[in-house]
């Protein structure tokens, strides 16, 4: 499976517990191992409050990229290159780039309980199996609030990127009260829970290593490359 096509069934699956958001009650860190066609890797949620989130994606190979959100911004940061994700955005909505709002009808997604039960990295959680696009999956889920506050923190700041993308994915989300504050152990084989603790994080993982690049220059690069 492709890394985007597993990051979009991702979404689809931690967006229906983002319902009802919670607040952990310490510092929240979680760790996911991702597996891929290529490889795989893993995505790692810090989490002081709702102003304070970073998210770190790593895959093979030490590619690293990391968004992280202060306040009402959020950032994108490689290496020490940092980029202000609404200059962006604003760069991309003044070329016409901005990602057009679909109108078709939104397909529910239903969530069947299997009765089952399965623990993951301490966390004990419900399974259920769910349809997407024609295909059944497996999705083990857990009703822990420092796991769903830090998770659905992290969905904000996917959510900030992939509306300003122009093939971003569609959420078909349907409000389920069973599992709404619930956050995701397992997925198939494609991703599961590796650590959730509340060892206090370094003000320091907060802090943006550089100055966000200007836009202005790099706008007009990519309007004289797409002949705008």
């Amino acid at each position: 499976m492709k890394q985007n096509k597993v990051t979009s069934i991702i979404a689809l699956v931690v967006g229906v517990v983002m319902v009802c958001t919670q607040t952990a009650s310490a510092d929240v860190t979680v760790v996911y191992k991702i597996n891929a066609s290529n490889g795989g890797g893993t995505q790692t949620i810090r989490y002081a409050d709702k102003q304070h989130v970073r998210l770190d994606m790593g895959s093979v190979g030490n590619r690293k990229m990391s968004m992280l959100k202060l306040g009402d911004k959020v950032y994108s940061i490689t290496g020490k290159v940092v980029q202000d994700m609404s200059q962006l955005s604003a760069m991309m909505a003044s070329m016409g780039l901005e990602k057009k709002k679909s109108h078709k009808a939104q397909v529910p997604i239903k969530f069947e309980d299997t009765g089952k039960t399965e623990t993951i990295a301490g966390l004990l959680g419900k399974v259920y199996r769910f349809e997407e696009k024609g295909r059944s999956h497996e999705v083990v889920l857990a009703d822990n609030k420092d796991l769903h506050a830090a998770v659905s923190a992290a969905m904000a700041i996917t959510r900030a990127v992939a509306d300003m993308m122009p093939s971003g994915p569609e959420n078909r989300i349907q409000q389920n009260a069973a599992i709404k504050n619930m956050a995701i152990l397992r997925l198939d084989n494609t991703m599961h829970i590796q650590l959730l603790n509340n060892a206090t994080i370094p003000a320091a993982i907060f802090k943006l290593p550089s100055a966000p690049q200007k836009m202005g220059g790099l706008g007009r690069l990519m309007k004289s490359a797409l002949g705008r």
